[in-house]
């Protein structure tokens, strides 16, 4: 599918959402729980006694759920977890499904992984989870976990990786040194930097120390680390109830028990006050047409590849 077309495309969503047509942009289906690690920060984990009886999507769910959120809207797909290439149900996996968004006219499809299982390198993007450098990695997801990473990384062929660090008590010391870790790997083209979304509360940073960080990607932004935080965005994440502002719906949620979040799963949570995810910025500032914001983030994460 042609980029002009799709960028036409993502431009008339934005005109009719400034118009008051409210529809999804972000199809995210977190397609089961299942998981191979145990990471020390992971909400699942801490939740585990709460999550619902029935924990995975099927194949059969998965497609009529594409195409729904495709019909509602939708142009952009992304798959997590749990660990999304776990996933597997009736002979299909993970790269099925991805091929099947992509015969629906889904414009950018994409996934989150630990990077410890196996790469499908047909996604537009793929998102890896590197909190840190060797030491800090395995002390946050475990013994071996940044060294069959950075193994499966050498061997794998894509042309959008990045990182997804998640910043907390445990690597604030790290940040500058992971950008440098991401700018000397040529596998992976940027890093994208998140705050911890509570629970676990005990790893959030005080608003003093998410300052300091936030100062200092900005920094790490002037000094050409690849970055792929937009510098506005950033300075939003200091505001750490962003309830009011979070624009709901342009992403939708399809859940592992078949309900849907019109929204996020966490809206009216506690965690939903406590919010640390850069993306929920991105959006709002796509949405109020922030012209560099829009260039930054269609070019990394709306366009095919």
């Amino acid at each position: 599918m042609g980029k002009l077309f799709q960028f036409f495309g993502l431009a008339s969503w934005w005109v009719q959402s400034r118009l008051g047509r409210k529809r999804p942009l972000v199809n995210t289906m977190i397609i089961h729980y299942a998981c191979n690690l145990r990471c020390r920060h992971c909400s699942l984990v801490g939740n585990e006694a709460l999550l619902p009886p029935k924990q995975s999507l099927s194949a059969q769910e998965l497609e009529e759920e594409m195409r729904a959120m495709r019909k509602a809207g939708a142009r952009i797909l992304y798959f997590e977890g749990g660990e999304p290439t776990l996933w597997s149900d009736d002979g299909k996996d993970l790269g099925d499904m991805i091929e099947l968004g992509r015969s629906m006219g889904y414009f950018n499809i994409g996934y989150t992984t630990n990077g410890t299982n196996r790469f499908y390198t047909g996604s537009d993007v793929i998102s890896i989870s590197l909190d840190g450098t060797k030491e800090v990695h395995d002390s946050i997801r475990g013994e071996g976990v940044f060294d069959t990473l950075m193994k499966n990384l050498e061997e794998l062929d894509h042309p959008s990786v990045f990182a997804n660090f998640v910043i907390q008590k445990s690597n604030l010391h790290v940040i500058r040194e992971t950008a440098e870790l991401v700018r000397d790997n040529p596998s992976i083209k940027g890093i994208i930097y998140n705050f911890i979304t509570p629970p676990p509360y005990e790893e959030v940073p005080t608003w003093e120390e998410k300052k300091k960080a936030v100062d200092e990607i900005i920094q790490m932004k002037k000094d050409k680390l690849p970055i792929l935080n937009s510098k506005r965005a950033l300075k939003l994440l200091l505001e750490e109830d962003f309830a009011d502002k979070c624009p709901y719906f342009v992403s939708a949620f399809v859940l592992p028990d078949g309900s849907h979040a019109h929204g996020c799963p966490m809206e009216g949570t506690e965690s939903c006050h406590n919010c640390g995810f850069d993306a929920v910025r991105e959006y709002y500032l796509v949405n109020r047409g922030n012209p560099f914001t829009i260039l930054e983030m269609t070019r990394m994460f709306a366009l095919s590849k």
